[in-house]
């Protein structure tokens, strides 16, 4: 009697747990059909499948995909990786097929779009007292070069009382290599670009005594601004 009550329970309790997953909604419309999994507030909410015209299978939050899991779409195609309020966000491999060959995309996104091969494209490791704040901008994807300015912001200094500009006194490449250099003087600021880099890049610019080193994980145009305050 004892074994029938609790099998009887159990198929009681199996119901409701599935009644409970036909009534928990998932968010995203190219996933609305059925879902089995978890499920809060009449959301689904911590591990389970969705499918609809595409399919997830993975972790949710608030009827969202969120945390880790596979999202595939109807052709195939499909993104196995982190996710944030519905959208790829951190680290996820995309695997693409077409005409029977298979593209895999590996990296991080922000939003659901691609960042690139890296979390930070880039990262400066070591800056002197003497320098401002450095700023760092990604101009363009298809090319392979760095410009570097050097800005004199100190109005008594020796600089700027003999109405020279600070300048690039040397640099130290560390890592990868580039073809070409050149430098331009203009009023209390020299830019110098660096052209046909090979990234991974990393390289030491000395200014007088002054050093920011800079590591370049994504290749592109990078502009670099160094605030010189002495």
């Amino acid at each position: 009697m004892k074994q029938f009550l609790l099998i009887l329970f159990c198929v009681i309790s199996g119901n409701y747990l599935y009644a409970q997953d036909a009534d928990c909604k998932v968010l995203l419309d190219s996933l609305k059909g059925t879902y089995t999994g978890e499920c809060k507030n009449g959301k689904a909410n911590g591990t389970g499948k969705a499918v609809g015209i595409n399919t997830y299978d993975g972790e949710f939050k608030n009827g969202l995909p969120e945390g880790k899991g596979k999202y595939t779409w109807s052709n195939g195609d499909y993104y196995f990786g982190s996710w944030k309020k519905g959208q790829k966000d951190g680290k996820g491999e995309l695997h693409h097929f077409e005409n029977g060959t298979e593209k895999l995309t590996t990296g991080y996104w922000k939003k659901d779009n691609y960042r690139g091969e890296f979390e930070n494209p880039y990262v400066i490791t070591n800056v002197t007292s003497e320098v401002g704040r450095v700023q760092v901008e990604k101009m363009s994807d298809n090319e392979a070069s760095i410009i570097v300015t050097v800005e004199n912001l100190a109005t008594n200094s020796s600089f700027s009382s003999a109405g020279q500009a600070a300048t690039m006194t040397s640099h130290q490449v560390t890592r990868g290599q580039y073809v070409s250099k050149s430098a331009n003087a203009l009023t209390n600021k020299e830019v110098t670009t660096f052209r046909g880099v090979i990234f991974p890049f990393r390289c030491i610019f000395n200014f007088g005594n002054s050093i920011v080193e800079i590591e370049f994980f994504e290749k592109g145009a990078w502009n670099v601004t160094v605030p010189i305050n002495k």
